[in-house]
């Protein structure tokens, strides 16, 4: 018999069965108070139906769902290697993951709103571009975690690498190896642009050397821009240090283009520790940043501030005060995790 187009519903089954709504779920998901022969029968008339039971309807009844929502900006190999770390760390604590990607044409903002209505009990945020108060008034009450980045209020927990150390490590590399004109090309809009670029004017100053920003990006197009504003000056540093991998490639591709020598007429290095760095053809100095032990100690955060906030709901059933999802936001205080860096000295400033 040819089915209809329209999807099959518990309803439809319940019309079929002669039997309530009530009594087909409980059949189909079962659970007790269905004689076997009842349950026999409904299970048989769903499967001839072709019924399909909707995961997200499932999710909607739960009180929990166990499920992290992740905003994330598309297009940067490293925000690639973060998520697929947070997978792995969801999974070791029993958590799911859902994903909102940010693109040109699809904001962080609504992004946000779809994991909130997809019921996420927290929300990880990777270098949010939007206002904090913007974001709360996104997602509620839910407990918020920040990622690579300083967190910009003092109620919300933040995970990022030591980006100072990170950056100084950088400087004394690239001293070591005599050079003594260093510039930086900082990371454009990225919320980690001031952090990187303060400790770069620091380390400088303390090696009682002269500091040069120069704007730029997390881009290609931006380590490229930055060879062809240096270009047309008529000298280069003799090192630069980019704000990510991305940039920094993109310089070298640029550097090559002009038949301009790395490591030996300008030093380059970049920060992250992408895979891509580790090329034979790239050769990158870089900043190696530990997704993996980033992305456990976040979802090790969170993981136990839902079960604190569960335990708390346990005890409302049992008489308790209940609380509320912005009280289990509040548990996350003002506190940041700092995960330790490695610097990779490769072949783009290392002089044999």
């Amino acid at each position: 018999m040819a089915r209809s187009a329209r999807k099959t519903t518990i309803a439809t089954v319940a019309r079929s069965a002669g039997r309530s709504i009530s009594t087909v779920s409980a059949a189909l998901n079962n659970a007790p108070g269905v004689a076997p022969a009842t349950r026999e029968e409904i299970v048989r008339i769903a499967a001839e139906l072709g019924y399909e039971a909707d995961p997200r309807a499932r999710l909607l009844r739960a009180a929990r769902t166990g499920v992290i929502g992740v905003s994330y900006y598309l297009g940067q190999a490293f925000q690639a290697e973060l998520i697929d770390a947070l997978y792995r760390a969801a999974e070791l604590h029993g958590l799911g993951l859902a994903l909102a990607a940010s693109t040109p044409r699809h904001g962080e903002v609504e992004g946000l709103r779809a994991l909130v209505r997809d019921r996420c009990e927290a929300i990880i945020v990777v270098d949010s571009l939007i206002p904090y108060g913007e974001l709360r008034a996104v997602v509620g009450g839910l407990p918020l975690l920040y990622l690579c980045r300083e967190s910009p209020s003092p109620e919300v927990r933040a995970v990022r690498s030591t980006d100072e150390a990170a950056m100084h490590d950088l400087v004394d590399h690239l001293v070591s190896t005599g050079r003594r004109h260093i510039v930086h090309v900082d990371g454009g809009e990225s919320p980690s642009r001031d952090l990187r670029a303060h400790a770069y004017v620091e380390a400088m100053a303390r090696h009682g050397l002269r500091a040069r920003i120069l704007p730029g990006g997390s881009g290609e197009e931006a380590g490229i821009a930055a060879i062809e504003q240096l270009a047309g000056e008529g000298e280069f540093p003799e090192g630069i240090l980019f704000f990510n991998d991305h940039a920094a490639i993109g310089a070298l591709l640029e550097l090559r283009r002009r038949a301009i020598r790395v490591p030996e007429d300008v030093a380059i290095a970049g920060f992250d520790g992408i895979a891509i760095t580790g090329l034979s053809a790239v050769d990158l100095t870089t900043v190696r940043q530990d997704v993996d032990r980033i992305a456990e100690t976040a979802i090790r955060h969170l993981a136990g501030v839902l079960s604190d906030a569960s335990e708390s709901r346990k005890g409302a059933d049992l008489g308790g005060a209940r609380g509320s999802a912005e009280e289990a936001g509040s548990l996350l205080v003002s506190s940041l995790e700092a995960v330790p860096t490695r610097l990779v000295v490769r072949g783009s400033t290392a002089i044999e």
